[in-house]
């Protein structure tokens, strides 16, 4: 009996069983419809983390006060001072892109018919550089606006649409935060959402010390912001930014109270999380699998029992055992094929879904779906095997006489 011969059969005999196929394979369904669906969708969300990194700045690095607790929160403050952003400006100059002081309160903005609370960013002219920010009209805070404490800013599209939405270049207007009045000297594209969805362009940049001394009338800094040229620079700078502010401060080691990190941190942290997943769900897949399997050996001795005078037929027109255990093991492998082919469509099926609910990238593994039919197909030959084997040694005679 040729190859082609048992897998019409294998087939014919599945056919006349649907719903006992169907049934048999929803394990291996299952179990590769949950392995695409969920690497997929963790390999969606770790996309879309990555461009929201890239717009934050995978290389930012942010200076802030207080030290880090272990929950993560920051206790025993003590403010960053201007002198701690010129020592780190002077002695990192060489390596950094800029370093950017900023003092940040949330404040009601207003023009004459409009109002909205957003984020008034009090910070340097090097906040363009170390961030990234693009403009879309006029310019940035120059040195000679923080020298005059020009009474100037610069705002976000989500500030704009609020304020000016049938206005898309509102350069040259005033608006007002709270008693200050501030011209309009540049308008900044946009950003999108942070990794943790704070909305980055909800927010205004005015020069420092304007905020400062005319504004909140405290001259600390909430943080300090600067960039590398690489990812490979990150660790090194780090250390470097925390040996200094631990000489400048007079802290020691393991007592700092200033926190230095990365947005890099944010990624690795997705990383861990996303493997961890993936990991879990591998678990749940394989179990979903050894059960599929496991049902689909027990169909399979029951296939042998019902078809015992067949089998004794077969053999006594001429079939070998080799014969019998390849039509056999055919059958459960076929079982195990289409089970997985169902799986893995339901599983891109469910990817798409998931990544259009999330809004975030479909993205789908190929090397995955590859594996997941392998693997399925492996199924079929590890349990298909011993139904296929007590098949092939039948006794004929013994076969032709079973009822």
């Amino acid at each position: 009996m040729n190859i082609i011969t048992a897998f019409r059969i294998a087939l014919n005999a599945l056919v006349i069983h649907k719903g006992r196929s169907a049934l048999t394979s929803l394990g291996i369904i299952i179990g590769t419809g949950a392995v695409i669906s969920m690497v997929s969708a963790a390999g969606g969300a770790r996309t879309k983390l990555d461009e929201r990194l890239d717009n934050v700045g995978k290389t930012l690095i942010i200076i802030r006060a207080g030290a880090r607790t272990q929950n993560g929160t920051l206790a025993d403050i003590k403010p960053l001072t201007n002198e701690d952003a010129t020592l780190l400006r002077r002695k990192l100059r060489a390596r950094t892109s800029g370093l950017a002081e900023v003092q940040a309160t949330m404040r009601p903005v207003a023009t004459r018919t409009r109002n909205c609370v957003t984020m008034v960013v009090g910070t340097s002219p090097d906040m363009q550089k170390v961030r990234g920010w693009v403009l879309q009209y006029g310019r940035f805070l120059t040195a000679e606006d923080l020298k005059k404490q020009a009474a100037v800013c610069v705002i976000a599209p989500t500030v704009r649409e609020r304020l000016f939405p049938d206005m898309p270049n509102p350069v040259g207007q005033v608006i007002r935060v709270e008693r200050l009045s501030l011209r309009i000297i540049g308008v900044v594209e946009g950003k999108g959402r942070s990794p943790i969805g704070g909305d980055q362009d909800d927010q205004i940049f005015i020069p420092l010390n304007t905020l400062q001394r005319k504004l909140v009338g405290v001259e600390s800094l909430s943080m300090l912001l600067t960039s590398v040229e690489s990812v490979e620079q990150l660790e090194a700078t780090k250390e470097d930014i925390t040996r200094i502010l631990r000489q400048k401060r007079r802290v020691k080691e393991g007592l700092e109270d200033f926190d230095v990190s990365s947005v890099q941190e944010m990624a690795e942290i997705a990383v861990v999380m996303t493997r961890t997943m993936q990991f879990l769900i591998g678990i749940i897949a394989s179990i979903s699998l050894v059960v599929g399997g496991i049902g689909i050996m027990n169909i399979m001795l029951v296939s042998v029992t019902e078809r015992t005078r067949e089998i004794g037929i077969r053999m006594a027109i001429g079939a070998t055992p080799a014969d019998v255990l390849t039509q056999f093991l055919i059958e459960a492998v076929l079982l195990s094929l289409l089970g997985g082919l169902i799986g893995i469509s339901l599983g891109v099926g469910a990817a798409v879904a998931l990544a259009w609910a999330a809004n975030w990238p479909i993205f789908v593994d190929y090397s995955m779906v590859g594996l997941s039919f392998l693997v399925s197909g492996g199924v079929g030959v590890f349990f298909g095997y011993y139904p296929a084997l007590k098949a092939s040694r039948l006794d004929p005679i013994e076969a032709l006489r079973y009822e």
